[in-house]
């Protein structure tokens, strides 16, 4: 897994906290397609709901927050699966990683209300994930984030 994050040590280490969430339901895994926007980090890609921690906000009501900003879930919607260590997520385009706590949700509802961050979602399999088929992965420790799914999945 070490070797994974090697590839990207040249890269600006941005120092802000940021949550990640893979959300879960009847066996598939929710992914966004991030606007086109230049603002908006990943823009055009599919991946998994994500955000910044705000100052004075703990990790698990950020994600909280960001799931019911992205996707309209609420935290009545989830169970929280598991909490898990920092995954760092890579920008290519702007040369610059940062970390954040990964979070696996099993959702009671497939009902998405997306907000202007995002265009489209879809329900993938996790080979979907693992093959990147649609779903871009925008992380450097992409063995931990499928390791979760399985685990998840298990549950």
């Amino acid at each position: 897994m070490m070797s994974e994050l090697k590839a990207y040590s040249g890269f600006k280490l941005v120092r802000r906290r940021g949550v990640t969430a893979i959300v879960i339901n009847g066996g598939r895994i929710l992914i966004t397609k991030r606007h086109w926007i230049p603002f908006i980090p990943h823009h055009g890609f599919w991946t998994f709901p994500a955000g910044k921690v705000e100052r004075g906000e703990k990790d698990d009501a950020a994600v909280y927050r960001e799931l019911r900003e992205e996707t309209g879930l609420r935290r009545t919607d989830l169970e929280l699966l598991g909490r898990y260590a920092r995954v760092m997520k890579v920008d290519l385009k702007r040369k610059d990683r940062v970390y954040n706590t990964l979070y696996a949700f099993r959702s009671k509802t497939r009902r998405i209300r997306l907000n202007f961050e995002n265009t489209g979602y879809r329900w993938v399999s996790a080979s979907d994930i693992e093959d990147e088929r649609l779903y871009r992965n925008v992380f450097a420790n992409k063995g931990l984030i499928l390791k979760v799914i399985r685990k998840a999945l298990e549950r």
